[in-house]
């Protein structure tokens, strides 16, 4: 079963020149935070997370940055990282 996650928020981000966006349930526990941060706060967020998790995202493929956000997004329930 995948999520429907046609109306859930989307949060654009950046790191090492690669393009991200993080999707957020509105009706999941996160988003109120998520929405009250500060955008700069937000963002450095993602990226500590994205180079804690899956490392130097500039020095993957495509390919190997999905399979990496595919195990990232195992068993998500309220948010999900994805290629932008």
């Amino acid at each position: 079963m995948s999520l429907d996650t046609t109306n859930w928020a989307k949060f654009p981000v950046s790191v090492d020149g690669v393009d991200f966006v993080s999707v957020i349930d509105p009706n999941g526990s996160f988003y109120p935070q998520i929405i009250t941060m500060p955008n700069e706060v937000l963002v450095n967020f993602h990226e500590q997370m994205i180079h804690d998790v899956i490392g130097c995202p500039s020095s993957m493929t495509r390919d190997e940055l999905q399979a990496e956000l595919d195990a990232v997004n195992l068993g998500a329930t309220q948010a999900i990282l994805a290629l932008a």
